[in-house]
């Protein structure tokens, strides 16, 4: 059902609450007209997200998502992310110098972080198992969310985004990894279309990584 459909649906049911005010008076009739008013309401409470390049200005919110992310991990016995080898403020500079790295916000607050690395990477071109075509292609990395805002989406609309950002910039295959045993993220990146390709490594211990893959045209 669209839009206009609704509105539409909203109008009758006015109509009606204006035929039964004269039998019910004036307080049920302002209540049954007062439908169409909080339906409207309802469409404005949706979440705003705005999804934009990074600045040097966010590195200290973008670390703290980096570090409920990274203790978030270790509750769940996950050995990804520790030891180091999470995105320290080192790499997230890097990625903002590179004009790779964006932040999702929310009324002005920054709750997710992911970087875009327009760049062959060796781990991913050793790829156990075999990617989809062999032209230019965009990595999504370094991907966090709050840990304050639960049940609203923050992690689709980032990955949903970015892959946005990503064909805006003109890349058609756009690759993703997590850990094998990252539940949470295997399922939201299989929920954002993405294929699985294979196994990749990198060289630390814990670096095995499942390897995605989302292909899209841009025409």
């Amino acid at each position: 059902m669209g839009y206009e459909d609704e509105d539409f649906i909203v109008r009758q049911v006015k109509q009606m609450g204006e035929v039964l005010g004269g039998i019910l008076g004036k307080k049920d009739a302002e209540a049954i007209l007062s439908f169409g008013d909080e339906a409207k309401t309802s469409e404005q409470n949706e979440p705003t997200f705005i999804f934009r390049p990074s600045t040097l200005a966010d590195i200290p919110a973008i670390g703290i998502i980096i570090n409920e992310a990274k203790q978030y991990l270790k509750e769940q016995g996950s050995p990804q992310w520790q030891d180091g080898h999470e995105p320290h403020e080192g790499v997230i500079r890097e990625d903002i110098q590179k004009k790779a790295s964006y932040v999702l916000t929310l009324e002005d607050e920054v709750v997710g972080t992911i970087a875009l690395i327009a760049e062959n990477d060796p781990v991913y071109e050793a790829i156990e198992g075999k990617w989809q075509g062999e032209g230019p292609y965009v990595s999504l990395h370094h991907v966090a969310v709050s840990q304050k805002h639960h049940g609203i989406g923050l992690g689709k609309n980032l990955l949903m985004m970015a892959i946005k950002q990503a064909q805006a910039l003109g890349y058609e295959d756009i690759r993703i990894d997590t850990y094998p045993a990252n539940q949470p993220m295997l399922s939201l990146i299989e929920k954002c279309g993405f294929a699985y390709c294979g196994m990749v490594y990198f060289p630390f211990e814990h670096g095995e990584r499942k390897a995605f893959q989302l292909i899209q045209s841009l025409t």
